[in-house]
């Protein structure tokens, strides 16, 4: 999640959690945190932390896994490559993943409403092994289990079979932790009209995580993006546009990936004297569109819900949750998010 305070004596403004979503997240997604633009000479620096939560299957490897009288063990290759020999035309998937993302973000205005934003992330795959948390909620809710009780929990597993090849990190290759790919932002005023500000925002994402794994590409990547804003302070409205050019020479796992396009509409309110809420509702498209037909390979819909507290005139703390939906393999099952910083 991406938060950000305003001037000393304004109402901290926020923009919505960062897309924690590993198929996403190192190829420079949408972030409105690009919108912002604190006064000229004047910093904001916050610290944001998400833990998201991927289970997305098709059919087969549950079906094989129960059939071998396998249940409470990892997905082995000798099982994806059995279910690849006898389905060749089905791009089916398996992907388990568990983590954290942290962010540093240090914005800074410029002269003439100009703005730069610096993020830092970290990212941890395979931690804290909280699997039981979704397990238990859908079987209360009686949504069922999508068969995560067929295989153990805390394994960080990916396989993804797609036209003429396949994504395949079994044994929990992916996991451990490392700095992400940094991304560095100017925005400027586009005037005001339809009653709304507006921003544009040029983005670069440098390959300064480790290539092919989840936490860089190792591509130079680069977005345009275009933002209105109604309102201002606790009640605000905004809609995100935008456009990214994913460098052919960087990858998702060693795949070559598509540009995408975002989409994103915020809303702010007041819920209390001391306290708003906010939700998020982003669309994407996936980065893999061209290498499978499956879920993977589909635009994205995702929301997210959270509250936001001030503290004192230039600072803040939000808690953010975010859910997939309709159920679908696109992105994360569910995110949590915590933020906190100010300015100055």
């Amino acid at each position: 999640m991406l938060v950000a305070g305003a001037a000393v004596g304004q109402t901290p403004d926020w923009p919505a959690a960062t897309f924690a979503d590993p198929l996403r997240f190192s190829s420079l997604p949408l972030n409105a945190v690009e919108a912002l633009a604190p006064p000229q000479g004047r910093w904001q620096v916050l610290s944001t932390n998400a833990y998201f939560n991927v289970w997305q299957l098709t059919w087969h490897t549950g079906t094989i896994h129960e059939g071998w009288d396998l249940l409470g063990t990892p997905l082995t290759k000798l099982e994806v490559d059995t279910l690849a020999a006898n389905f060749p035309e089905d791009q089916f998937y398996h992907v388990d993943i568990e983590g954290f993302r942290s962010d540093l973000v240090a914005t800074y205005g410029l002269p003439r409403g100009l703005a730069v934003v610096l993020q830092v992330p970290f990212i941890s795959i395979g931690s804290p092994n909280w699997d039981a948390v979704p397990e238990n909620f859908h079987e209360k809710v009686g949504i069922g289990t999508m068969r995560r009780e067929f295989f153990p929990r805390g394994q960080t597993t990916i396989y993804v079979r797609g036209r003429g090849g396949a994504v395949e990190r079994l044994d929990n290759h992916e996991a451990g932790s490392g700095l992400g790919d940094l991304s560095l932002a100017v925005s400027g005023p586009a005037g005001q009209w339809l009653g709304a500000a507006h921003r544009w925002a040029v983005a670069v994402e440098a390959p300064t995580g480790t290539s092919e794994t989840l936490r860089g590409s190792g591509g130079w990547d680069a977005g345009l993006r275009w933002f209105a804003t109604w309102g201002e302070g606790r009640r605000q409205t905004r809609l995100g546009l935008g456009y990214t050019r994913l460098d052919p020479a960087g990858s998702w796992l060693g795949v070559e990936r598509d540009d995408t396009w975002h989409a994103q509409l915020e809303l702010r309110r007041r819920l209390s004297r001391t306290l708003d809420w906010r939700v998020a509702l982003r669309f994407d498209t996936s980065p893999l569109a061209s290498f499978t037909d499956s879920d993977i390979g589909d635009p994205s819909f995702y929301w997210l819900l959270g509250l936001l507290a001030p503290v004192g005139q230039a600072g803040f703390v939000a808690f953010d949750v975010g859910e997939n939906y309709p159920l679908t393999a696109e992105v994360p099952d569910f995110t949590f998010h915590l933020s906190f910083g100010t300015s100055f």
